[in-house]
């Protein structure tokens, strides 16, 4: 059969299929094809189909070589490929990137000053571009700087680049409720949290930010508001990249209704499998506080976890501490990267 004909058979396989993982097996398949004939334009194609599926996922596994693979392709071929075509996408991977603990802030600044030349080279305003810098410097606790790219984004032309109004609301509300402006949150982000405007994971990761910072300062009566606003909407996803903000809730649940954190917890532990460094270290130190005072539990949680036990039968103590010292490593390695301790600060906070 012409390879050709295999591809586009196995693109018919995968829109029939709803998990990412067995679209992206499918889709690597097809890869293999495209390459092993030198055909770019499929490969191009094919990778950046990868991309879109694995970010359903808490994973990065597939999509930092692809892309990789996808600019030094264009940057050999530049009349056979199009640049534009990879930009929005070129967006996730400044956040995967920024999410990898191996990656250094020089690289990601270089990367970052890549995506600004390509944008300009596109005719884009630089409204994504500062976007991007507002979440490292949100992602660094740099909080004056993120206003400053946030004030920056602001004065940029809003094109078909940038993120949607309710992304860039939800940006506007984690800073303000990290400064401790709560009435001011809620009014710079109000026409998103009454869903005025939303997008796939917004208003929802916005409520579990809410909620987070109210049980941070200690208004648990809020903090139970917008958990309900944020359990209603969890009904509608199910891809797993919103892992942390399960975490944020099973962290709530824990001093709020802990039957109901176990449920969370047996339920969503799988989700982070394999996970983004970040990812990683944020649902790992959400759910210390609850393995914390319990020696021994049954437990019903997926088979493909590390430390899943035949019988269900679990020392919380042993799952504590597997927990534990992954959060522990990975706030360090951070902290050596980001050349701060703020992560470190929030290991402090959970134990």
């Amino acid at each position: 059969m012409n390879y050709a004909l295999q591809i586009q058979k196995l693109l018919i396989q995968r829109d029939g299929l709803s998990s990412p993982n067995d679209k992206i097996a499918l889709l690597k398949q097809a890869i293999n094809l495209a390459d092993a004939h030198n055909d770019v334009e499929w490969g191009f194609d094919l990778r950046l189909d990868l991309i879109r599926d694995e970010k359903e996922t808490s994973r990065c596994d597939e999509s930092l070589p692809a892309f990789t693979w996808i600019l030094d392709a264009y940057d050999k071929n530049p009349e056979q490929l199009d640049e534009e075509g990879f930009l929005w996408e070129y967006k996730w991977m400044l956040g995967s990137v920024r999410r990898n603990r191996l990656i250094s802030l020089e690289q990601i600044d270089s990367i970052a000053e890549d995506f600004k030349t390509r944008l300009l080279r596109n005719g884009y305003s630089l409204r994504p571009y500062y976007t991007t810098k507002a979440h490292l410097a949100l992602f660094l606790n740099n909080l004056e700087d993120a206003r400053k790219y946030i004030d920056l984004r602001n004065q940029e032309v809003r094109d078909e680049m940038s993120n949607c109004r309710a992304c860039e609301l939800d940006d506007d509300v984690e800073l303000e409720l990290r400064l401790g402006n709560f009435e001011k949150a809620l009014t710079v982000g109000n026409s998103m949290l009454t869903k005025k405007v939303t997008c796939v994971h917004m208003p929802f990761s916005c409520y579990c930010t809410c909620v987070k910072y109210f049980q941070k300062a200690g208004d648990m009566t809020k903090a139970y508001e917008y958990f309900q606003k944020a359990e209603a909407d969890l009904t509608n996803l199910s891809d797993t990249s919103q892992i942390s903000e399960i975490g944020i809730l099973i962290r709530f649940l824990t001093d709020y209704d802990r039957e109901k954190a176990w449920t969370f917890f047996e339920s969503h532990a799988h989700w982070n499998l394999n996970s983004e460094d970040y990812l990683d270290f944020l649902f790992s130190v959400s759910v210390l506080p609850l393995l914390a005072s319990e020696a021994g539990k049954v437990l019903n949680i997926n088979p493909s976890l590390e430390w899943y036990r035949e019988d269900n039968t679990y020392d919380l103590k042993e799952v504590y501490n597997f927990y534990y010292e992954k959060a522990k490593a990975l706030s360090e390695q951070f902290d050596e990267r980001n050349g701060n301790s703020y992560f470190s600060e929030q290991f402090a906070e959970a134990i």
